[in-house]
């Protein structure tokens, strides 16, 4: 959630709030993707910003 912070140590009292709360209840992460798919993903961003640079240069 986003909130307004006044100063660094309100800020960062809001951070180790947040911290306690995840790890009072911890879940572990479960990937959604294999390795393969997101290696794809990255691969295709990647032909994708080579285009746009020879586009622009």
């Amino acid at each position: 959630r986003r909130g307004t912070h006044r100063s660094v140590r309100e800020l960062e009292t809001a951070i180790n709030a947040y911290i306690d709360a995840r790890n009072a209840d911890p879940k572990p992460f479960r990937w959604t993707k294999s390795a393969d798919d997101i290696l794809a993903s990255i691969q295709r961003f990647c032909q994708r910003t080579v285009a746009v640079q020879q586009k622009c240069g």
